[in-house]
């Protein structure tokens, strides 16, 4: 894949372009011109943009880093050839889905060409995004290489079985993961189990102690609960005569209280009536006085503007007024009286204007009466008369029925506390317990057997707690078997899973024995290229942490034991071996670098950048760089276009 043009509207990118060609692309520009925009711009063409993504160790994620400055959403072009041929890609969104709505299309057609949006990079490229973070995108302070998964599953792929659903370090979690759910310490499933068996046999032991107890305690209930029955039969039997010849005191009360209450629910009845006619009618609910006050002020206002209207006359009246008039000055027109016949024209346009005032007049005082029938729905000021008087005797009704209410309430309240005030004499007449009366005397019978039933109670509550918590012995029993069943079980598997992690170990450390050295040995050479012979061998371990050992020495010596260019040359030189074991060669992945030579000096960087060159002969390279040292250092290569990014794309002035 070759990335021929770009066109982003993408963080500090305003619509802006970046043309291309292949081979060794070095573009300048100072710090704060956009070139890390232009890495993440590629990037998400590619792989698009997560938008599900949160800030995380005050990192912000690209679709808050990179959004528009001018605040309209991401969007962007790629013009790329991609096996033989020229293809368009574009993305765009909304703010809170940036950059997902993909297409690929046949440059300068509509035509499909058939790469599928939810695996773009992948399809372009060859390799996932975690992949190519790791290889191909070297953004700025990110020339250190760590592993991963993924990565490790594409280098395993080429050195050894070209399976790349495998990872000998997701495994190896995975089992270990499994053995620590088992057993890890004193924690994991193994554990658990133990104590449950412990506590569970425990457990036992006491239900079967505390099942022997309790059946005194139900003999001694049921004992209690036969007593106190014959007691409340007695006392029941007592209380309910003395009940009767009380009720036959209140049902006088009763009966008057209860006639009242269906005189009221039968006025009200009444009530809803009338007033349901009310809120159907014109007025609603309305007092007839205001009504009257309100239609008479309206129809006197309609009539005053009547009579203002006729106080001018007729309309008729004064047309034949106006007829009159012409006439005249017609007449005095033709025996040549000039002078007379203009002030006639005169006063024959002032009679039209009169007439034309009591027209308007007219028309107003009909509008107005028209309006405020209108709000009626009548067509005359009678017909409301008639409503209205209708309206009257309905509200007259409601009010005699209201007054009526209010009287029966008040004798409904009388009654009431009349009733109220016998009720309490007559339960000063049936207080069973104090006093000398047989009932009372059986009151107190059964008030002792009701505290022997709640001494009884309490003791067999207090052991019912204890059982409560206890569980059935069959199924405690049954549950014993099932947990000693499940910890052999998991016993067994904890001892499959040890013995298949040892056995995994040893697998991957015979993966990692033939894939490092491979990786280790590029790397050493092209360490070796840009640090100018001073560095003879390259140890690194599964996670790429990487060791150099310089000519002479015997010992290597840790990356952080290096100086800050040496590490961005060591850790390069690693990105650059991944890059050729990691990224498919039939996919010509571009490698992009964005001021990764920003720690080199001159002489390794004039190195690196004949390394690059070398590169650029298999697959598109885009060195972003802060220093014009590389391009000019670069002038006289082959295959190289350097690009001012500041010039808007024209060639670097040298």
């Amino acid at each position: 894949m070759i990335i021929r043009k770009m066109t982003a509207s993408f963080g500090k990118l305003q619509n802006d372009s970046l043309e291309l060609s292949e081979g060794l692309n070095i573009i300048y520009a100072p710090n704060e011109s956009g070139k890390s925009t232009w890495c993440g711009f590629i990037k998400a063409m590619l792989y698009g943009i997560d938008s599900s993504a949160r800030e995380k160790g005050g990192v912000k994620p690209d679709k808050i880093k990179y959004a528009p400055w001018s605040g309209i959403a991401m969007a962007g072009t790629m013009d790329i050839t991609y096996e033989g041929r020229a293809i368009s890609l574009e993305r765009k969104g909304k703010a809170n889905a940036p950059m997902r709505e993909f297409t690929a299309k046949l440059t300068g057609t509509g035509t499909a060409a058939g790469i599928p949006a939810a695996t773009a990079g992948e399809t372009l490229t060859g390799v996932s995004k975690d992949v190519f973070e790791r290889s191909a995108f070297i953004g700025q302070g990110k020339l250190s290489v760590g592993g991963s998964p993924e990565l490790e599953k594409r280098i395993a792929a080429i050195v050894q079985t070209g399976e790349e659903n495998i990872s000998y370090t997701e495994s190896k979690e995975r089992l270990d993961s499994a053995i620590r759910r088992r057993r890890y310490n004193k924690s994991g499933r193994l554990p658990e189990l133990e104590k449950e068996i412990s506590e569970n046999r425990e457990l036992l032991i006491e239900t079967m102690r505390e099942g022997k107890k309790g059946e005194d305690l139900r003999r001694a209930k049921l004992a209690a609960i036969n007593r106190r029955d014959e007691l409340l039969d007695k006392v029941g039997e007592i209380r309910q005569r003395a009940r009767r010849e009380s009720m036959e005191m209140l049902s006088g009360y009763r009966g008057r209280i209860k006639t009242i209450e269906s005189e009221l629910e039968e006025l009200e009845a009444e009530i809803d009536e009338v007033g349901k006619k009310l809120d159907n009618g014109l007025f609603g609910r309305e007092d007839p006085r205001k009504c009257r006050q309100k239609l008479s002020l309206e129809r006197k206002k309609t009539v005053s503007l009547m009579d203002e209207a006729k106080s001018g006359g007729t309309i008729s009246l004064n047309i034949a007024l106006l007829a009159g008039i012409i006439i005249i000055g017609a007449a005095l027109g033709i025996f040549t009286f000039y002078i007379p016949a203009a002030a006639t024209g005169l006063l024959a346009a002032v009679q039209g204007l009169r007439i034309f005032s009591i027209v308007k007049k007219h028309e107003k005082a009909r509008l107005q009466e028209k309006l405020i029938l209108a709000q009626y729905g009548v067509s005359s000021f009678d017909e409301v008369e008639l409503i209205l008087d209708t309206h009257e005797k309905f509200y007259e009704n409601a009010t005699e029925l209201l007054t009526k209410k209010q009287e029966l309430s008040t004798q409904l309240d009388k009654a009431r506390k009349s009733q109220e005030e016998l009720d309490e004499s007559i339960l000063q007449q049936l207080d069973f317990v104090e006093g000398d009366s047989e009932s009372a005397q059986y009151t107190k019978l059964l008030e002792a057997a009701e505290a022997d039933l709640k001494n009884v109670r309490e003791q067999g509550a207090i052991w019912e707690g204890r059982q409560s918590v206890l569980p059935d012995i069959d199924e405690l029993q049954e549950k014993l078997r099932n947990l000693q069943e499940e910890y052999e079980s998991v016993k067994m598997e904890h001892e499959a899973l040890v013995l298949a992690s040892d056995i995994l170990a040893e697998a991957g450390g015979e993966i990692q024995h033939r894939m490092t050295p491979r990786l280790s040995m590029r790397t050493a050479e092209l360490f070796s290229l840009f640090t100018d012979n001073s560095y003879d061998s390259i140890l690194l371990d599964k996670e790429l942490r990487a060791a150099a050992r310089p000519v002479g020495d015997v010992v290597s010596r840790e990356a952080t034991f290096l100086s800050a260019g040496a590490i961005d040359q060591l850790y390069l030189s690693i990105r650059l071996a991944i890059c050729e074991l990691a990224l498919p060669p039939e996919k010509s992945c571009p490698i992009i670098l964005d001021d990764a030579l920003v720690n080199f000096d001159d002489i390794r960087a004039r190195a690196a950048l004949n390394v690059l060159q070398n590169l650029a002969k298999e697959r598109q390279i885009i060195l972003f760089s802060c220093h014009r040292r590389e391009a000019e250092m670069a002038a006289g290569y082959e295959n190289v276009r350097i690009i001012d990014l500041q010039g808007k794309n024209s060639d670097f002035p040298l």
